[in-house]
């Protein structure tokens, strides 16, 4: 079904603009939200879905996807301990490898839930097709605590909707095309547009300010290298140096485990 649900509402984090759009209306199985949801960073047009929510029912739960904003599943059985959580709240757009156009949404800090002994948070990938009306088509949880969901819409026809280019502003956007036309005129490698259409993606709160993987085994050989450090700077510094290291590290650290929980990865025990 389309438009406001408001029986499954959400509270956002700060509680800012609450009852304005419809989706955080009071209802019966109200949840909060850890935090507020990313900027949209796409085309205005989408605008047109933000602050609506769209539901499908699996099985025994319902789905409801409110876009750039959450994602909730709600247990339809009559029971006196039917599961109500939050899958995800809206972080940020997945890219094409030279950032010039957008893939699905991630959707992060999902309520808590256990996989081989590891306690992570829920995330959900949001994935958009070109439909006659906006609805969630189908919903899946390929890995524990992961899921994959298909919203299609009308909007997801127009190929503007994917277009990093049109969802800029004026000084972005020239700021993009100066790469694109030095990157042509070989000025710049395909490595160096990468660079540089990230910082401006970056600067405007798109992208978070951390390291990008080739691949998973990538990311865990630096996670288990950091670790070996760790341990390293905790025998052998004083605790000033120590201290001010372990900072720098810890920021490192925080940014691997967020990548790797979001793609399902078992890792050692935490610092």
């Amino acid at each position: 079904s389309s438009g406001i649900n408001a029986e499954y509402g959400v509270e956002s984090h700060s509680q800012i603009g609450q009852g304005q759009t419809g989706l955080y209306r009071p209802g019966a199985n109200k949840l909060t939200a850890s935090r507020d949801p990313g900027p949209l960073c796409a085309h205005s047009a989408l605008t047109q879905i933000v602050g609506k929510c769209y539901d499908i029912e699996v099985s025994a739960y319902k789905y409801v996807v409110c876009p750039f904003h959450n994602i909730t599943q709600h247990e339809v059985a009559l029971k006196w301990n039917a599961y109500h959580g939050i899958l995800g709240i809206w972080s940020h757009w997945n890219y094409d490898p030279l950032y010039s156009a957008l893939s699905h949404g991630l959707y992060t800090d999902g309520d808590t839930c256990t996989k081989d002994d590891k306690t992570i948070p829920r995330t959900a990938h949001l994935h958009h097709t070109c439909g006659k009306q906006t609805r969630v088509a189908s919903v899946g949880e390929p890995h524990t605590c992961q899921y994959n969901i298909t919203l299609e819409s009308p909007l997801f026809c127009h190929s503007v909707f994917s277009d990093v280019y049109s969802a800029l502003a004026e000084k972005e956007r020239e700021d993009f095309a100066k790469s694109t036309l030095e990157f042509k005129h070989n000025l710049l490698t395909e490595e160096g547009l990468k660079v540089e259409r990230r910082a401006i993606l970056e600067r405007i709160g798109c992208l978070s300010m951390r390291k990008e993987f080739q691949d998973l085994e990538e990311c865990g050989k630096e996670y288990h290298d950091l670790n070996k450090k760790y341990k390293e700077l905790s025998d052998n510094c004083s605790k000033e140096e120590y201290e001010n290291k372990y900072n720098e590290l810890k920021d490192k650290y925080d940014n691997l485990v967020r990548v790797m929980t979001e793609n399902g990865l078992l890792f050692p025990d935490e610092l």
